[in-house]
């Protein structure tokens, strides 16, 4: 019941308040290019894919339509070099860069300029809902379970990951198998992960939220736990969207894009199944400074 009337309440709002280029005849900073060139990894879900399947692509296509403008891909792997194969992918052939926008980049991104957060989201424990875990509904549920069960227990998690000393500090040290969250295949994504925990070769997988959220959406055998930050350990992070630096205009000019669609960006997400958190310190300014 809940998801529908945020549903109603979106699309309320959009009817009543929704500006988009035509009705407002908006007025932007930049001028806008001939194309909306997004820099985009061709395989990975549930951000991006070829395929156009991604909770990004469809962003970007919300955007496309604000604009009036045609979306064209640039594919590189959402690895390292990504940012220098195609944002910053200057061709004296065509007198421009390979493309001008990345739809998802942290908002304390240092390789490139941010907008203001559009959304923010958190590491989760995407759990098994059986057994000792079938009454587990938050990170403390699962830290509070016996030693003896929590020994039973096969669990995952990508590294680097702010969240992995919360295993370490909760007694899952022992009993944990770390996988490196970029192992060099463009083949490979995070998400295969949930399917071994829903085969049942895991039984609780920590995992970056979008990526938990949309592989365990179709699973009714799995929750999902947002995690909530524990003094110095932070686990939630605010999203931006990704410029070039020196472009301040094309920059403000995303951001009002950004306002403009924000209803419509939250119905795809919620779409997707991407827990969106509140911030649990302080945000970061943002300002013309980047």
């Amino acid at each position: 019941m809940t998801y529908f009337l945020n549903r109603l309440l979106i699309a309320v709002f959009v009817l009543l308040f929704g500006v988009t280029a035509h009705a407002a005849q908006a007025t932007f900073p930049s001028p806008l290019p001939d194309k909306l060139r997004v820099c985009a990894d061709p395989n990975n879900l549930p951000y991006s894919n070829r395929n156009q399947q991604g909770f990004e692509n469809k962003i970007a296509e919300q955007l496309g339509d604000y604009f009036g403008l045609d979306v064209e891909y640039v594919w590189f792997p959402q690895r390292m070099g990504f940012i220098r194969n195609t944002l910053k992918n200057w061709s004296d052939e065509t007198g421009r860069f390979a493309c001008d926008l990345v739809i998802g980049v942290p908002a304390q991104f240092d390789i490139a300029a941010t907008t203001k957060p559009y959304y923010r989201s958190a590491y989760s424990l995407l759990l098994r809902k059986e057994g000792a875990l079938a009454d587990v509904k938050t990170q403390q549920d699962l830290a509070n379970l016996p030693d003896e069960i929590k020994h039973t227990l096969k669990v995952a998690a990508f590294t680097p990951s702010p969240a992995v000393s919360w295993l370490r500090d909760n007694g899952f040290k022992d009993n944990t198998s770390f996988f490196r969250i970029m192992n060099g295949d463009p083949e490979d994504y995070p998400g295969k992960m949930v399917k071994r925990v829903s085969d049942g070769e895991f039984d609780v997988l920590l995992i970056w939220g979008p990526i938990a959220g949309y592989f365990a959406k179709p699973q009714p055998n799995l929750t999902v736990i947002p995690m909530t930050s524990e003094g110095s350990k932070v686990f939630d992070f605010a999203m931006s969207m990704g410029v070039r630096y020196g472009e301040r205009p094309w920059k403000k000019t995303v951001e009002m894009a950004i306002d403009a669609n924000a209803p419509e960006i939250a119905m795809i997400l919620e779409d997707y199944g991407i827990p969106v958190v509140e911030a649990s310190s302080k945000p970061r300014k943002y300002d013309d400074d980047d």
